[in-house]
């Protein structure tokens, strides 16, 4: 199971990376067009302003899930530390 929680971990944070990349791509690409007057049959330019809209919150909840599993995937020392001091005996010397 914690390898599992490992994998896709990293599969949501880098999925999420890729979903914010390609926002921002086709923001960028469709201004391009607009201003290059790629649609139009006027020679004229068109000069648009561009908010740059911050990415949608799905983006950052799959990347803070990701990053949750990713941490969950490694064993802590707690859980190894309370199993030792079980399987020894008390009066161990």
């Amino acid at each position: 199971m914690n390898q599992m929680n490992k994998i896709l971990g990293v599969v949501l944070m880098v999925a999420s990376v890729f979903i914010s990349t390609l926002e921002r791509m086709s923001i960028r690409l469709s201004t391009a067009l607009i201003e290059a007057g790629s649609g139009s049959e006027q020679g004229l330019r068109e000069v648009t302003q561009t908010v740059d809209v911050p990415t949608g919150l799905l983006v950052y909840f799959m990347f803070f899930v990701g990053f949750v599993l990713l941490v969950a995937g490694f064993p802590g020392t707690y859980k190894n530390k309370n199993k030792r001091q079980q399987e020894r005996p008390e009066n161990y010397t």
